[in-house]
């Protein structure tokens, strides 16, 4: 039988907390020695896995909804760890090989991203003098509204007839 490949980017269960010491020894992927222990194998396991053109797409349309690439990488950090892949320690030496790598991914596909979430929060943030032009030229145009004449007859689809009452009697 073929052993089904998962990909990094599958929702991944998260561990219940003291599952360690209720299930039996070595049962879990992080109770086991990890499958890299050095730094280097690590580094160009990561590599190979984000140059594959079997997660590309996967990739592509993660870096595409412009959540941070430190998010984006340190997720897929994570997810190996839980796997039993290498140790978190080997993993946080990875992290700016990972983040390279996405970085590059994205420059060569035109993809505009952030690196960290504090980049986001600084992109994201307009200054203060455009902000004031913006609200005092909104305030010009509602005022402008204010004073034009309104009309008494209505037209449109949904709109009531307003009906002329005379005074005859």
């Amino acid at each position: 039988m073929e052993k089904n490949k998962t990909s990094p980017f599958d929702v991944i269960t998260p561990t219940p907390p003291g599952i360690s010491w209720t299930a039996p020894e070595k049962s879990r992927p992080w109770l086991q020695p990890p499958k890299l222990t050095k730094v280097y194998d690590v580094a160009s396991n990561y590599v190979s896995l984000l140059s594959s053109k079997e997660i590309g797409n996967e990739l592509l349309d993660s870096l595409e909804t412009g959540v941070p690439i430190a998010v984006i990488a340190e997720s897929l950090m994570l997810g190996a760890v839980h796997q039993g892949a290498h140790t978190i320690d080997a993993g946080i030496l990875v992290m700016p090989v990972i983040i390279e790598m996405l970085q590059t991914i994205a420059d060569f596909n035109d993809i505009k991203v952030v690196t960290f979430p504090e980049d986001y929060d600084k992109e994201s943030n307009v200054p203060d003098r455009i902000a004031k032009s913006v609200v005092n030229k909104l305030n010009e145009k509602k005022q402008e509204k204010v004073n034009e004449p309104v009309d008494k007859e209505t037209t449109g689809f949904i709109s009531k007839k307003i009906k002329e009452v005379s005074n005859a009697t």
